[in-house]
């Protein structure tokens, strides 16, 4: 469960948003941050409780958070795709600089076919480190994210 305690429902959205469709930056972050791998896995976090002194529209803080999780996964869809749109290129142009580095063999120095094939090589492992390393971050974050898809909200008032 998330337990999360506020005075008014304002707390919940962005100061800049008069229509109170935006969730408040730090509300959200605090959210996220029970959102471990850990948790993730057991989910352990199903259950939104909201604390607060007076009354809250549960409907549209819920649609608020949603809408921001959705923001950030299309932003994490988008990183992926031009990642792999970037390894691709990579893959070629690493290709391409290596085929060239072993065609001009004959024709160059041997200093300079060394410096084509580095950075034929170093285009490759840019690729490899993309497609291996990078990309999986990326989805593990998007992932995290999970438990925000379907959640139980409980606002809970405090009684004076």
């Amino acid at each position: 469960m998330m337990q999360l305690m506020i005075r008014e429902e304002s707390d919940l959205y962005s100061p800049y948003d008069p229509s109170r469709t935006r969730i408040n930056d730090r509300v959200y972050q605090y959210l996220k941050n029970y959102c471990t791998e850990l948790h993730y896995r057991d989910h352990l976090h199903d259950t939104l409780q909201i604390c607060t002194d007076g009354p809250i529209d549960a409907d549209r803080f819920r649609t608020a958070l949603q809408d921001a999780v959705q923001e950030d996964r299309s932003e994490f869809d988008r990183m992926l795709a031009e990642n792999k749109r970037r390894v691709i290129w990579e893959y070629i142009v690493g290709i391409l600089l290596s085929l060239l580095g072993v065609g001009l063999s004959i024709v160059l120095d041997q200093v300079l076919l060394a410096i084509i094939s580095f950075l034929g090589s170093m285009a490759i492992s840019d690729a490899v480190t993309i497609q291996t390393k990078v990309n999986h971050d990326i989805k593990r974050l998007r992932n995290l994210l999970e438990p925000f898809s379907d959640f139980k909200l409980e606002v809970v008032q405090k009684s004076e």
